[in-house]
């Protein structure tokens, strides 16, 4: 594997040779608040220390409105034409949680029978630019290490930017992929045997704090004997469906369908939705199979940590933490998982 050392001036001088050839998103300050935007100029990215992004950079993958094919109505006939091709991206500085997310998405809208040709398209020409941490900044609401994810993993990125501390990085050159968009970089050196000692030990002690209490066959069993629970009731009493837990969360890809049209011209869009929300699985028949807050709220644990699993092999959570600090009423979903944990452990006892 290649490794280069850089500091912050270098990586900025890399992102603004990409602009000139890719449509680059990353970890950005926006009205004072950390989000992943696209970059106008690479002087507005940011490096941030632990912390985990407001927005996540799901938007580069599924974005929050796209169109799905444009159509022109005349004589009774309509003819259909594709949106364009979409433009090779960079998605920089992301963190392993958030690549974790796209694993997870990838697995959706790969599946058979009807994988999702626009979501491949755009896949296929993103570059993932990965961005560790160093464990002792792990900010405290994430629990991404409790789903086997390290705050310093590079696992399926295609670059990754490993930091030393201070000012310095070692960037790993992983695929392909990356090391095409590395050839911009400007000039570095490689790292010196004992800046790559320093890397293997802040590795060590990230892979050391990794455990997969929320992910183990065990706490899936746990989850699924909750469906009847009282602690589905005790949620949706401080649960508004405000939805800001699903928007923010960065695996979440429910999605509506619209047409939008002007005279024979129109467009079939598809737009960012929720679970959340009590006219999504409304049916034209005036049914609703969840009518309540407590079964809205119950599918949202339940696809993260028992759907996601059975379909796809993956917890559809990746510990970011975001939906806890969005939450107006203070719900926090570690506290939930903590719950089940401790149902677990209690029926475990003899």
């Amino acid at each position: 594997m290649q490794a280069k050392l850089l500091d912050r001036e270098q990586i900025k001088a890399w992102v603004d040779r990409l602009l000139g050839h890719y449509r680059v998103t990353a970890p950005v300050m926006r009205d004072g608040i950390m989000i992943f935007d696209w970059l106008e100029t690479a002087g507005d990215l940011q490096l941030p220390r632990g912390a985990i992004t407001k927005v996540s950079a799901k938007h580069a993958l599924l974005s929050r409105t796209e169109v799905l094919f444009y159509y022109r109505t005349k004589s009774g006939r309509a003819t259909t034409a594709p949106p364009p091709p979409p433009q090779p991206q960079v998605i920089f500085g992301i963190h392993p949680c958030d690549v974790q997310a796209v694993k997870v998405l990838d697995a959706v809208f790969r599946a058979p029978p009807y994988p999702d040709t626009l979501y491949l398209a755009r896949r296929e020409v993103t570059t993932l630019v990965g961005l560790g941490a160093l464990p002792s900044e792990v900010p405290n609401h994430c629990f991404f290490e409790s789903l086997g994810i390290s705050a310093m993993d590079n696992r399926d990125c295609d670059l990754f930017l490993a930091p030393l501390g201070g000012d310095k990085y070692v960037l790993e050159l992983l695929t392909e992929k990356g090391a095409a968009i590395a050839a911009s970089l400007p000039s570095s050196a490689e790292p010196d045997p004992g800046e790559l000692n320093t890397l293997k030990q802040l590795r060590a002690e990230a892979a050391a704090r990794v455990n997969n209490c929320f992910a183990s066959p065990e706490f899936h069993a746990a989850v699924a004997r909750f469906f009847d629970s009282p602690l589905w009731d005790n949620l949706a009493e401080t649960c508004i469906a405000c939805a800001a837990c699903t928007y923010l969360c960065p695996t979440c890809h429910c999605f509506d369908i619209q047409d939008e049209t002007h005279g024979d011209l129109g467009c079939r869009v598809r737009n960012w939705d929720t679970c959340q929300f009590d006219i999504f699985t409304l049916h034209a028949s005036g049914h609703n199979p969840r009518p309540a807050q407590k079964q809205r709220a119950r599918q949202r644990i339940f696809h993260k940590f028992d759907y996601g699993l059975k379909n796809f092999g993956l917890p559809f959570c990746v510990g970011c933490g975001r939906c806890a600090l969005a939450c107006p009423l203070h719900n926090n979903l570690l506290t939930i998982l903590r719950k089940i944990a401790a149902e677990k452990s209690q029926e475990t006892k003899p």
